[in-house]
């Protein structure tokens, strides 16, 4: 016993502090290299090897393995910023989203855009490439004077320039003022062709929101205080695309939600890919309804949103 815990040390020493290889180790113990592997993992095993792995990420990327793995996802990207400011946190989750989809592009027929803020740091740090045989296409209405650049016309647009590709326009606000301009913008051959390549895009890139506490809809004032009190009447946590949707992930049919214009969730089930971007711990309970929902494929979020989950 005594001879094979010693010759258990020797292996240890040998291969973790000279960093001599097993088949060498095993010519200067006379054993075999296979019996080595076994006195190595023993020392592991017993607690007389410990290792460790130090590095400023590491935490980071145990979370996107534990993310990934708990619901299947293709990718988790998490955002992080010297100062956790929330411009800078976008700014972060922009670049992953850059880094993550554009060698994905030559591949991508359609790219459907959403807005906001984050989609707009992507949007931002996105580099110039030629991509000819691709087409940006805007997923919610994007009309209006307030805020122009987080619009999902002038995404896509500015996006284009940079891709060097096609791209088509949503001739419609995200909200209408009433449903009846809402029924009437439908009807129209513009909107109904966007709306069906919407519907085919190869690979979604979108946002998720808190529509009561949203930066968005404050930004873009598009949310009233009647329109405010009837979600949270309805207890609405969350908005994708043209929907706002419940905890059990349920669309709401009635008030404002009658006067948007852009893809729905159930459309957005059926995208091959959907890259959801996100910042800010008040979007957990919405994103993990979509992520139970089996909608999200990729997921780009900062560390707390990634802690909640």
């Amino acid at each position: 016993m005594i001879e094979r815990e010693e010759m258990m040390l020797k292996a240890a020493l040998y291969y973790y502090e000279d960093e001599i290889t097993q088949s060498e180790i095993a010519k200067l113990l006379k054993i075999s290299r296979p019996t080595v592997a076994a006195l190595l993992q023993e020392a592991k095993d017993k607690g007389i090897v410990k290792i460790t792995i130090q590095h400023s990420q590491l935490r980071t990327i145990k979370l996107q393995e534990q993310l990934m793995k708990r619901y299947q996802l293709a990718n988790v990207k998490i955002a992080s910023a010297a100062k956790e400011e929330a411009d800078s946190l976008k700014a972060a989750a922009g670049k992953l989203c850059m880094e993550l989809i554009e060698p994905l592009l030559p591949s991508i027929r359609r790219l459907g855009i959403g807005w906001g803020t984050t989609l707009f740091e992507y949007v931002q740090q996105a580099n110039y490439l030629h991509l000819e045989s691709l087409k940006i296409i805007p997923l919610i209405g994007g009309n209006g004077l307030a805020t122009v650049r987080f619009h999902s016309n002038h995404l896509a647009f500015v996006l284009s320039q940079k891709y060097h590709c096609e791209v088509s326009y949503f001739y419609a606000p995200a909200i209408a003022d009433t449903q009846a301009v809402k029924d009437t913008l439908v009807e129209t051959n513009l909107i109904k062709e966007v709306m069906e390549e919407g519907r085919q895009v190869d690979l979604a890139v979108l946002g998720v929101g808190d529509p009561i506490h949203s930066s968005t809809y404050e930004k873009l004032d598009y949310i009233s205080d009647e329109d405010t009190a009837l979600l949270m009447e309805e207890n609405i946590i969350g908005d994708i695309g043209g929907t706002f949707f419940k905890a059990d992930g349920k669309a709401l049919q009635t008030g404002i939600a009658q006067r948007m214009l852009g893809i729905k969730l159930a459309d957005i089930e059926k995208i091959d890919r959907v890259v959801i971007v996100a910042t800010g711990k008040e979007k957990a309970k919405s994103i993990q309804t979509l992520l139970k929902m089996s909608v999200i494929t990729d997921l780009i979020i900062d560390e707390e949103l990634a802690q909640l989950l």
